[in-house]
């Protein structure tokens, strides 16, 4: 996964819903946390892109908006100017699928009464991230049990029942 922050290091945040509990610097923790993890990252400074770059970033970022049914045009601006606070007034995350040259994902977004920001996004992210290697140590876990219950077996002698139907038996009761 890729994630591009977009925002203006000479402007802060406005006090907007969108921007709720934003924090440069925690965002930037929270991201090299990801990257720790697996994930990359890249902040782009609107101060340094023209108009043009920042208004093709903006027609970019609505595409998953079209797709996943929710709104952005008044996150980042209003009906009349939509766009006009991306990257600026209001700083925007942009997620990329491994592999796929356009974002699958922009935050913040409305999706019906409910705003998803950015630091709730990267909360719930980090939280998903970190529990997966656990899930893996238990697949560890369960592999030596596995083996143990082999070696245990070929000393009781042939049961007839392979040692994954035992676990899986095990499971459901």
């Amino acid at each position: 996964m890729f994630l591009k922050l977009i925002h203006d290091s000479a402007m802060l945040p406005l006090d907007l819903e969108a921007n709720k509990e934003f924090d440069l610097t925690e965002t930037k923790a929270t991201l090299q946390r990801l990257k720790e993890l697996g994930a990359s990252y890249e902040i782009t400074n609107t101060t340094t892109l023209s108009e043009e770059e920042l208004s093709n970033l903006y027609v970019e970022a609505i595409g998953p908006s079209v797709f996943k049914r929710y709104h952005v045009r008044q996150v980042f601006g209003s009906k009349r100017h939509s766009g006009s606070l991306f990257g600026k007034g209001v700083p925007a995350l942009l997620v990329y699928e491994p592999g796929k040259q356009y974002p699958s994902d922009v935050y913040p977004h409305r999706n019906g009464d409910r705003l998803v920001t950015i630091r709730a996004f990267l909360e719930d992210l980090l939280k998903k991230t970190e529990k997966a290697p656990m899930t893996a140590e238990r697949r560890e876990a369960n592999r030596a049990l596995v083996e143990r219950m082999d070696r245990l077996r070929e000393k009781i002698g042939p049961i007839g029942v392979p040692v994954s139907e035992l676990i899986r038996e095990g499971r459901r009761r």
